[in-house]
């Protein structure tokens, strides 16, 4: 039932001096001049994390947005990504913030990242706009357990209501705000045409002329700045222009598909562009330098992770004849080495489809790249095991049409198999590959056979249990999906904790908590159902189906407008890194009952 605001101030008086716990009362909707506010959560304690969740919903008209905004998914997107990142900018220009105990008294989003993705925290509707944020209430008082009706009223009247208004309506944005949303507008649709020349072109990757691609550092995800930054620019050769549909034109290296190395001496650039590359399967926000980098969707990065757990992958089209008798068919281990991991990193990426692969010598097990002459002079082959992946990379493109970027500063033999060779020399990119067939001679091609990839491992109904218990106070949790703020890619879910550390296309820290819900509602539908078995690629394609039909909140979080979309890719693989994961295995016969897991 929707009430007044006057309603909303009436109960916020009562409760004056009350127990903090009591503001469980606010719950409800009151409508305010322009909008419905509502509290989705409310949370007991002024210090809890997260905090309270709410929501206000205003009518489109009421917003006056243009209507290029609604006029498709892309445009959408860009809005809502605006439309949160102007409400973040909001608070620091209305909100006191903390006004209370704790750091009580506050609003806040999630943390966004540089890329504009699909969040939970701005949902459009037919005829409305609703938007989510973190909204905690003061708290004052001895020890900090009162409610604080005073201040929180301030809250309401003298900075949620200025803010809405600074947000969402259009006819009191500035001209360097109307321009900003058209920036973010441009962004989606040029994008999509360079995706289309792209496909069209057999494009794996875009980089425009002018791009910049150092970020301040390791942990921060924003541009660098100095004069001695250099803007991107693309050798002639590999120089291409994309016609828009603005009449415009776009320049910038098109790299096309097959096998690329990226290659030059240390701190030259090369980490970067592939990085750069890596992060081109998001589009970027506007003025960060990477907006019109472009990657296939496909792209995913490989490496060593030793010491992660696999289970029931097929490696030995990479790895064979393991000592102790030990096949590779279906290979299981709890304590990966470096090649193990990484072949099987491989496999679990082909085995959902990617057709794109992008490594960096520096994080991959050397022995797995390559085993050059002088080991092979020592080590029989009959003693090794592995089949290094030099001698494999030309028959995955040519016979399995798989794409691979290398980047590679001491192992100058793959640029024999590669079609396109890039120099890094002080962060200027040249195109070297006339001059490494010159000094190298032809592209070596592979012998090896059409490797085969298809995937039998069927999931056990049994898996994804949310349940967790703590030992020390003898209390079992229900549902536990938590990702860690210390450890910000780890994924705590029920008993099981998810390393996904290896996965730099994870962006937002809200990716990896939509990771847990979305093995939640897997889990939930395979105990549903009475059908047979299904592959672990059946589920995640059934889950990014609903996904793409229903958004976000297909997966009923206990927090509404705290979750980001992860790529199927980043499902898959925390479903495979998945300690307790226990696989049935689906041969011509039928389906073998006996699980295996750690």
């Amino acid at each position: 039932m929707l009430k007044k605001s006057t309603h909303l101030k009436t109960l916020i008086t009562s409760l004056t001096g009350e127990p903090y716990q009591k503001i469980q009362k606010l719950r409800g909707c009151f409508q305010f001049p322009h909008y419905i506010f509502q509290f989705l959560r409310i949370q007991g304690s002024p210090g809890a994390n997260p905090a309270s969740i709410a929501n206000i919903t205003l009518p489109i008209e009421t917003c006056q947005l243009p209507k290029q905004c609604f006029v498709s998914s892309f445009s959408q997107l860009a809005l809502a990504d605006f439309l949160i990142r102007r409400f973040n900018i909001g608070i620091s220009k209305f909100a006191q913030q903390n006004r209370g105990k704790d750091g009580s008294g506050s609003f806040h989003t999630i943390e966004l990242s540089q890329k504009m993705i699909e969040r939970d925290s701005v949902i459009f509707s037919e005829n409305n706009i609703e938007l989510r944020f973190i909204f905690s209430l003061p708290a004052n008082g001895s020890g900090g357990r009162q409610f604080d009706a005073e201040q929180t009223w301030l809250m309401f009247e003298q900075e949620l209501s200025p803010l809405i208004d600074f947000t969402f309506l259009y006819n009191s944005y500035d001209e360097s705000t109307l321009h900003l949303l058209q920036q973010y507008l441009t962004i989606q649709q040029n994008r999509q045409e360079i995706k289309r020349y792209m496909q069209k072109n057999d494009l794996c990757v875009f980089i425009n002329n002018g791009a910049h691609l150092p970020r301040l550092s390791g942990i921060d995800d924003r541009p660098a700045s100095g004069e001695k930054i250099l803007p991107f620019l693309s050798p002639k050769s590999l120089e291409i222009m994309i016609p828009l549909s603005d009449k415009s034109k776009i320049k910038g290296m098109g790299i096309k598909q097959g096998i690329t190395c990226i290659t030059g001496g240390g701190f030259h650039g090369k980490s970067t562009l592939l990085q750069a590359i890596l992060s081109g399967v998001y589009a970027h926000i506007p003025n960060d330098g990477r907006e019109y980098i472009v990657t296939r969707e496909d792209a995913v990065f490989t490496c060593a992770e030793e010491g992660r757990s696999i289970r029931d992958v097929n490696i030995s089209p990479f790895i064979n004849q393991l000592p102790n008798n030990i096949q590779t068919e279906r290979f299981s281990t709890d304590n990966a080495s470096g090649s193990t991991s990484q072949a099987a990193s491989i496999i679990e990426a082909i085995e959902f489809n990617s057709h794109f692969l992008l490594f960096d010598e520096d994080s991959c097990a050397s022995n797995f790249l390559y085993r050059d002459e002088l080991i092979q002079k020592i080590l029989d082959a009959k003693y090794e095991p592995i089949k290094p992946l030099y001698a494999a990379i030309r028959s995955l493109w040519t016979k399995n049409n798989i794409s691979m970027i290398f980047v590679v500063g001491g192992l100058g033999s793959f640029l024999q198999k590669a079609d396109t060779c890039l120099l890094m020399d002080n962060y200027q990119c040249k195109d070297i590959s006339l001059q490494v067939r010159e000094k190298l001679g032809n592209i070596i091609e592979g012998k090896h056979k059409l490797i085969t990839f298809a995937s039998n491992r069927c999931l056990s109904s049994n898996n994804f249990n949310p349940s967790y218990i703590n030992q020390r106070l003898k209390k079992k949790v229900p549902i536990r999906i938590k990702d860690l703020r210390n450890a910000p890619r780890q994924l705590e879910y029920g008993m099981d904790l998810i390393n996904l550390e290896a996965l730099p296309q994870l962006v937002e820290a809200s990716q990896i908590k939509s990771i847990g819900y979305c093995l939640l509602r897997i889990r939930q539908q395979m105990q549903n159902q009475t059908n047979e078995p299904r592959t672990i690629s059946y589920w995640v394609q059934w889950l990014i189906q609903k996904l793409e039909n229903e958004g976000l909140s297909f997966l009923h979080p206990d927090y509404q407008g705290t979750l980001s979309m992860p790529r199927k890719y980043e499902i898959a693989a925390a479903i495979n890194r998945i300690r307790s994961l226990k696989i049935i295995e689906n041969n011509k016969y039928g389906f073998d009952t006996r699980e295996t897991s750690s």
